[in-house]
């Protein structure tokens, strides 16, 4: 069963403890307004644990941008409802969500507006003198609180790096050690016939002459030795004909493989068998732009899903298609990976095509014959 709502436990415990230190005064406070004023503190806790929420099945990032442009106006309104500063603890919680989610350009500019709509607020609607210390101080917590969530952030790129690293390892090892396998098969085929299929089929010879010219009293023997000869011959050339048939590549269980580690990503992979894949160089290119792709995705953009596809219209046409639910970027600029992707597309006779919508990021491969390239 698909989990919705994902945490941990100890930023579900200080989110949780934050709201209450922060929310039961003032709602204790505003007990004699109206119902309406306790709306910013009684809506940002659901909004909390949506935008923190870091399962995989769940919304996809637009939502949660949504959420957070929420939780700003809901945290800055309650500035107009107490004069207490209070609330811009709300704000320093915000701050180190906001880490996950913008650059820290944007980042450090919301820490200046910040500071700045509280100064107005304190200023030009309640009538305070300049608060410039009280909002110098929660300005340091703000970059207190920034600086923390990023140094944690950096941690968490730095082991999801590590982690598709080893499933890329894992993926490329597994398809290593069938190629090996295939080539140990052909090798052990061409040793048993060059070798000992050629010294055998002398041997039978050597006994088929002996066996002609021997006295009686050795010819039983002999012709029993000619035909154990003969009859290891044949069992030979069966086994040279068993291990010259090429083992077949699994590359299903290589994408499989590699899809099953990768980080944040929920990765879906519906695999169609083609004679195109049990070729070992298309196999490997397959294998890259898989790799390519996620690798990508996790770094450029925010999305959740991916999925890739096999088709095929015959036994000489063959596609994939590699997409995900990501931030597009409608002007996209190809960099190094895609170029090296399409080269090796190319190189085998291949298709490679990209394309940015709304809807997210999408790769094409397509495969028109089979190029031996092995």
């Amino acid at each position: 069963m698909q989990s919705y709502f994902k945490y941990q436990p100890s930023m579900l415990v200080t989110a949780l403890v934050t709201w209450c230190a922060v929310a039961i005064p003032s709602l204790l406070a505003l007990s004699a307004m109206p119902a309406w004023a306790w709306l910013p503190h009684i809506l940002l806790l659901p909004l909390i644990l949506l935008v923190a929420n870091e399962s995989q099945h769940s919304y996809g990032y637009k939502i949660r941008y949504w959420l957070l442009a929420l939780m700003a106006i809901l945290i800055h309104s309650a500035g107009f409802l107490l004069p207490s500063s209070v609330y811009l603890i709300y704000s320093v919680m915000l701050i180190a969500i906001l880490t996950f989610y913008l650059t820290p350009v944007l980042s450090y500019c919301y820490i200046l507006l910040a500071s700045s709509a509280y100064l107005l607020t304190q200023t030009l609607f309640w009538e305070r003198p300049w608060p410039w210390t009280e909002a110098g101080l929660f300005a340091s917590f703000h970059l207190f609180s920034f600086v923390v969530s990023h140094r944690m952030r950096q941690e968490r790129i730095a082991k999801e790096q590590a982690q598709l690293a080893n499933s890329q390892l894992l993926a490329t090892q597994s398809l290593l050690s069938q190629s090996v396998s295939r080539q140990e098969r052909l090798h052990l085929a061409r040793e048993l016939h060059d070798d000992v299929g050629h010294q055998l089929t002398s041997l039978i010879v050597n006994l088929d002459v002996a066996r002609r010219t021997a006295e009686e009293p050795q010819k039983p023997q002999l012709q029993q030795s000619y035909t154990l000869a003969r009859e290891t011959l044949e069992k030979i050339r069966a086994l040279v004909s068993d291990k010259r048939t090429e083992q077949p590549l699994d590359l299903e269980a290589v994408l499989t493989e590699l899809i099953s580690h990768v980080p944040r990503i929920n990765v879906s992979l519906q695999f169609r068998t083609h004679p195109l894949l049990q070729s070992l160089s298309h196999a490997h290119c397959i294998l890259r732009v898989c790799q390519e792709s996620i690798t990508n995705t996790l770094k450029h953009s925010n999305a959740t899903q991916m999925s890739i596809e096999f088709s095929d219209s015959d036994s000489t046409q063959w596609s994939m298609e590699i997409a995900d639910n990501g931030n597009a970027v409608q002007a996209c600029q190809p960099g190094n990976g895609l170029l090296g992707l399409q080269e090796r597309v190319t190189a085998l006779g291949g298709q490679f095509d990209w394309q940015s919508t709304r809807a997210g990021f999408a790769i094409q491969v397509h495969f028109k014959e089979i190029q031996h390239h092995e």
